[in-house]
């Protein structure tokens, strides 16, 4: 892991204290910016990072290559379990606010 991913991993939970600490809005806390910046990452990740995999080894072209997907899936697959992470933490605050 390297620091892109790990700036990727505690995005939604450091803009999230820095959204509460800055808007300081009545009535909403924490795990509300949580929840919306985990779905925020969710797209950065489909929108971004995946389009910038799949053109940078260019994994796409009609004469693909075992190499270029095998790296590609290579550096991919932190990401992957990040916004793994990302969701389960945005289901598991949709069922915590719904049994609260």
């Amino acid at each position: 892991m390297n620091a892109k991913h790990i700036l990727y991993l505690v995005f939604p939970f450091a803009v999230g204290f820095v959204a509460q600490m800055f808007m300081k809005i009545p009535d909403t806390s924490y795990w509300f910016y949580i929840w919306l910046l985990c779905l925020a990452s969710v797209f950065i990740f489909v929108k971004m990072i995946l389009p910038y995999q799949e053109q940078k080894f260019n994994a796409i072209n009609s004469i693909d290559y075992k190499g270029a997907m095998d790296e590609k899936n290579r550096e991919e697959k932190p990401y992957t379990y990040i916004v793994g992470l990302h969701m389960v933490v945005f289901v598991g605050l949709i069922i915590l606010y719904f049994t609260n």
